[in-house]
């Protein structure tokens, strides 16, 4: 038995983190039927998103509105940012460090005898949490965010009625296929028989795949609109206004994409039996950290953002939110995982005009300083493993109409979160 928090997750992270291969069912689908919970879950209250890019604003969205209709809403997430806990919400709050300890208490044999990794552990810790009646819950709705993948996801192991598929493009190549179809197979791999698929717009080369696990699968698919999206532009940063067929909704979440997926969440909504246009303010109040998510260094009278695109999509989202903001001079602060694309990433981040690059080390499986493409490294105004420093030093010079960008990790940013909560 783990007697704290920290002793807890200290353990869990002793499991194996990140799997080398395609990971696989058979232990997280054996950890579940032994409970006494996992055979009672009504699979129509059980939403599963898959996806590149966007699936944990998609789903913050999809809680906003459903907290907003008064219905009680479980959230699993990955990764955190800050602390583990982070990863199971319950009505919008993460759970207590407490109760996060007592869950791993009544899951620990099975964690154990089932040699769980990870992210495995975590899935069967928040399946119990959400369905257990030990907990007594009794929750509406519960929303897997999937980790990896898809088909062979610990969250694909629930049984849902509902899958949701966000937009889909190359990431984890080296688990996932080296093609589209490759990854996006994967990805439907969520969709049961018989499921209300909500899927972005898919590539065309993809159609005939999409059209092949519909019929496999008798599955019911609703495409998202084309988010229409007006922007406003102020003196301190943009304001987005969506506009939909079920009205106008301000958008606290930044861009192009923050839109998108919005859209994404409402057709969910909508599909679950619920009229978007009573709740359309929800989508002001959505809080989703380190998605451009504004901060302030010591001693910077410049403003700080926090992005964790982590690949060549997400960078390219990035750049459409960043065609909204102005500046005289861009301090661009990135640390890259070791497995990501880091040249295209750098190719589209070092176009932006009055641009100054910074290279640093992401914590958690990135690419160290000798490894960045030469071209880089020879750009970069400053080399350091310690994206602090990095940060200490542009404050220095940064005037109030620069702007400061650290991206290309959610692990990076997370590890600045952490630091500025710590100082």
């Amino acid at each position: 038995m783990k007697s704290n928090f920290s002793e807890v997750v200290q353990f869990l992270e002793s499991l194996q983190i990140m799997p080398k291969t395609m990971p696989g069912l058979q232990k997280i689908t054996k950890a579940l039927q032994q409970t006494d919970w996992y055979s009672k879950i009504r699979s129509e209250q059980v939403i599963v998103v898959a996806g590149t890019n966007g699936k944990g604003s998609t789903c913050a969205a999809l809680e906003a509105l459903l907290l907003a209709a008064q219905k009680k809403v479980g959230f699993y997430s990955s990764p955190h940012l800050i602390s583990t806990n982070e990863r199971i919400r319950l009505n919008g709050l993460q759970i207590s460090e407490t109760d996060f300890v007592k869950v791993f208490e009544d899951c620990e044999k099975l964690i154990k005898d089932c040699e769980l990794s990870h992210f495995e552990a975590l899935t069967l810790m928040a399946g119990h949490f959400y369905f257990s009646k030990k907990w007594n819950l009794n929750l509406d709705y519960i929303i897997f965010e999937v980790g990896l993948g898809g088909s062979y996801d610990a969250t694909n192991a629930f049984p849902h009625q509902f899958s949701v598929i966000t937009p889909i493009d190359f990431d984890h190549v080296n688990i996932l296929g080296k093609t589209l179809n490759e990854i996006a197979r994967n990805k439907f791999g969520i969709v049961r028989n018989n499921n209300t698929v909500i899927y972005q717009k898919i590539a065309e080369e993809l159609s005939e795949l999409k059209n092949e696990i519909q019929k496999q699968t008798h599955s019911t698919w609703a495409e998202v609109e084309q988010a229409d999206l007006k922007v406003i532009q102020t003196n301190s940063e943009p304001e987005y206004w969506l506009q939909t067929k079920w009205g106008e909704a301000k958008l606290s979440l930044l861009g192009e994409r923050a839109a998108q997926n919005s859209m994404t969440a409402l057709l969910v909504f909508e599909k679950l039996g619920f009229a978007p246009s009573a709740y359309l303010r929800a989508l002001s109040q959505i809080k989703w950290s380190a998605r451009m998510q504004k901060m302030i260094w010591p001693q910077s009278s410049a403003p700080v953002y926090l992005s964790g695109d982590h690949n060549p999509h997400g960078v390219k989202s990035l750049i459409q939110i960043l065609k909204d903001f102005s500046w005289s001079t861009i301090y661009i602060v990135i640390g890259i995982g070791q497995d990501k694309d880091a040249d295209e990433m750098l190719a589209e981040l070092t176009q932006l005009k009055n641009m100054k690059l910074f290279l640093t080390v992401t914590p958690f499986k990135g690419r160290g300083l000798d490894h960045y493409p030469q071209k880089y490294l020879d750009l970069a105004e400053l080399k350091n493993e310690n994206p602090v420093e990095i940060l200490n030093s542009i404050a220095q010079q940064a005037k109030p109409d620069d702007l400061i960008l650290v991206t290309g990790s959610l692990y990076l940013v997370g590890d600045i979160l952490k630091k500025l909560i710590q100082s």
